[in-house]
């Protein structure tokens, strides 16, 4: 498995890339569906492309921005629709469609791994456990007899993806509650259905996220934990997702960088001192349901990476043979990356 995702990591990548360049003449859409922030008429520099989903995680760099705090430090935005994935932005990164993008940890690392001149800048928000509820959990079936993570053992487990994050979190929880995470079989199911697939017996647990864990538990599920907490030794603040750059771009744009940085230090602040503010925001940004994002904690959001969070990750990933070897973390990180 991990010669196969080493070979298809970089070669989905180099695909996508590709494709990206071959489309790249026409950039119409883009264009038409972009909208530049209101700080761009004081700031002195060009505006930083970011292409920003529509996610909780997100939400704060667009609250940031309406405080005028990027405005503040020098800084503007221009929001380009996101890519589906975080390889594909990488893609967009390296064909220079977008400045900025989102996506997991893990995935960064993968691609600074294969060499694709790319850096991580920042975090975007942090896992946590609020009130007894976590931003990850492992779920099984109301009346299911698992109780721990390494009762998974000869189980099959969904997860969004593999190869990345949750799996190498999700292995590691289940090893570090004395199991055999080889005997666990994965199954790559997306967010949305994987409901589904527990409900009809597809598969016996799922890794997931809020709001689905809140839903679910409501309806009599059962959370044996947080893999991602359990992996990372009990830590409740380990960094999943983070902005990333090209290389080249951020040795020409350190100061913007900066602004940028300092921009989300004191918007993180903000929004993790005003709730209410931040559900308003989700709803309006995401759409999603108003009781949905009531019933369930708000992220914690936060720019630090943490000093050791990157070679966590890369040690992961090659334990679990998704990678050959741990990349240098100046290969990964902005120099100016906050920590």
């Amino acid at each position: 498995m991990s010669s196969r995702f080493r070979l298809g990591t970089a070669a989905s990548l180099l695909a996508i890339v590709l494709t990206v360049a071959a489309c790249g003449g026409d950039d119409s859409t883009t264009s038409n569906a972009a909208s530049t922030s209101s700080s761009s008429s004081g700031a002195k520099s060009e505006p930083i492309s970011l292409a920003l989903t529509p996610s909780s995680g997100a939400v704060c760099i667009r609250l940031t921005d309406q405080r005028g705090l990027f405005k503040k430090n020098n800084v503007s935005i221009k929001y380009v629709p996101a890519a589906p994935t975080g390889a594909a932005q990488i893609a967009q990164i390296l064909n220079g469609q977008i400045d900025a993008g989102a996506g997991a940890y893990t995935g960064a690392i993968t691609a600074a791994s294969n060499n694709l001149p790319v850096v991580i800048t920042n975090a975007q928000d942090e896992d946590y456990s609020v009130d007894g509820q976590t931003a990850f959990a492992t779920v099984v079936g109301k009346n299911s007899g698992i109780t721990s993570f390494k009762q998974l053992e000869g189980k099959s487990v969904a997860v969004n993806s593999l190869q990345g994050n949750w799996e190498v979190s999700l292995k590691e929880a289940i090893e570090k509650d004395g199991g055999d995470p080889s005997k666990v079989k994965l199954v790559a199911i997306p967010f949305p259905d994987q409901v589904t697939a527990l409900k009809s017996g597809r598969v016996d647990a799922i890794s997931t996220l809020q709001p689905f864990i809140a839903q679910m538990t409501s309806q009599g599920f059962k959370s044996i934990g947080d893999p991602q907490a359990i992996g990372f030794g009990g830590k409740t603040d380990s960094v999943v997702d983070v902005m990333f750059v090209g290389k080249k771009w951020a040795a020409d744009h350190d100061a913007e960088l900066k602004g940028f940085t300092a921009a989300m230090h004191e918007g993180n602040a903000w929004c993790n001192a005003h709730p209410d503010a931040v559900r308003k925001e989700i709803v309006a940004f995401t759409k999603a349901s108003p009781d949905v994002v009531d019933a369930t904690p708000v992220p914690k959001y936060t720019e630090k990476l943490g000093p050791t969070t990157t070679d966590d990750w890369s040690k992961l990933l090659v334990k679990y043979g998704i990678l050959k070897k741990a990349p240098p973390k100046e290969q990964v990180q902005w120099s100016g990356a906050p920590e």
